[in-house]
């Protein structure tokens, strides 16, 4: 019998994995409070309703699931775990604990429980006013400071010493639905995105990606990502220690099945954990880049997960080792005046994907994070730095000009 899926989450960025879960042959439900949403072409059903709050999203599923019985429940290329365990806890389909969901969507919360387990993490503490961040800042050189419980970078920026803990404070404020900002060292040293699922509590990790800062003076305080590059550069041992700190960190929030995304940096040749997210990566990682890189698809792990199925750990070793670059096209803020051709971009040689979400006459605004972005591309070659040199290209093919 068909297996019928609710998905939270229609954007741009789910349409690859909900292409995915449907060459698996499910009933796709897709729910997303965007009347034209894009992931909505691909469902066999839809619900409209805000994927961010439950007192919207629920009533619509419970609607839904009395006519149409549903199998299970995920989301994809959206932060909204605590609403998927919730949502299954109702339907009484598989899920990770709503403790273990809620612990990833509130930073102090899951960073205490880290600790508590002896899982490493970087200094960190709530602030309450500009005065005790100014503290902080000087006592530990760089500070990063965000809200507690938003996504997606929304309100980060990096405090130096003497800097303008006012202005940063108010900015992670601004972001944060609580109302609480925290600081938190700045450790040096490469970061590392991670993708795991968790079996039976076995974390496996067939993907680890360099995050790629290389705006960082550029688009200062603010922390401004582009992109990644697989396979990492990290050592094998360093790749050893964090398979073995996600398998810890998948344990102490109480997580026996399911999948687990990480932000992690190495200091020192020791991995940190920045953060954990007990959901599927957005930003391409793991609908297009592991993919590519590894060929292992995570998101048919989730949603197997979440029907319940039984998975095979062997399954989820990464098989390939490919060179894939993966960048955020980030422009100069003003109005998009001429670009190129979506077309002409895929037939370049080494390019495996792209995609751009702007017209000539949208405005762009100044970047603060990722969401700056107005293209992607996913590119590859025989090594690292020929992957990247024909990400680089693209983009300028693309030849997409801004005008102030």
């Amino acid at each position: 019998m068909t297996k019928r899926l609710l998905v939270l989450g229609g954007g741009r960025q789910a349409v690859r994995g909900l292409e995915q879960l449907k060459s698996m042959g499910l009933e796709l439900v897709v729910c997303d409070m965007d009347p034209s949403a894009p992931g909505f072409s691909v469902a066999d059903h839809r619900i409209q309703a805000s994927v961010y709050h439950l007192d919207d999203c629920l009533p619509a599923v419970k609607r839904f699931h009395a006519k149409l019985p549903l199998d299970g429940v995920m989301c994809l290329a959206c932060d909204v775990p605590h609403i998927v365990a919730r949502i299954a806890e109702v339907l009484g389909t598989p899920h990770i604990p709503v403790s273990a969901a809620d612990l990833t969507v509130d930073k102090l919360a899951m960073k205490a429980r880290f600790e508590e387990y002896g899982v490493k993490v970087p200094p960190y503490a709530r602030v309450a006013n500009p005065e005790a961040l100014e503290n902080l800042a000087e006592e530990w050189g760089h500070v990063v400071v965000k809200p507690v419980d938003s996504r997606g970078s929304k309100g980060v920026s990096l405090l130096e010493r003497g800097g303008d803990g006012v202005w940063a404070f108010e900015h992670a404020l601004s972001a944060s639905p609580s109302g609480r900002v925290m600081a938190e060292k700045f450790l040096e040293g490469p970061q590392v995105s991670s993708e795991s699922v968790i079996i039976a509590g076995q974390a496996i990790t067939p993907a680890l990606s360099d995050r790629n800062y290389e705006f960082l003076e550029k688009y200062a305080p603010f922390l401004v990502e582009n992109g990644g590059d697989m396979p990492s550069k990290a050592k094998q041992g360093e790749k050893d220690a964090i398979w073995t700190l996600i398998g810890d960190a998948a344990r102490s929030l109480g997580i026996e099945n399911g999948v687990l995304k990480g932000d992690i940096v190495l200091h020192g040749g020791e991995p940190y954990i920045i953060e954990v997210a007990a959901r599927l990566s957005g930003g391409y990682f793991c609908t297009h880049q592991i993919p590519f890189s590894t060929d292992v698809y995570l998101v048919e792990a989730c949603a197997r997960l979440a029907l319940g199925m039984q998975l095979d750990p062997a399954d989820y070793q990464a098989k390939a080792d490919r060179h894939v670059c993966s960048r955020w096209l980030i422009p100069g803020a003003g109005q998009v005046v001429s670009l190129g051709s979506r077309d002409k971009i895929l037939s370049l040689e080494g390019v495996l994907a792209f995609e751009c979400w702007v017209e000539q006459g949208d405005m762009v605004a100044e970047a603060e994070n990722a969401a700056a972005s107005v293209a992607m591309v996913q590119a590859t070659g025989v090594s690292r730095e020929e992957a990247i040199s024909c990400a680089n290209q693209a983009f300028t093919v693309f030849g997409l000009v801004t005008k102030r």
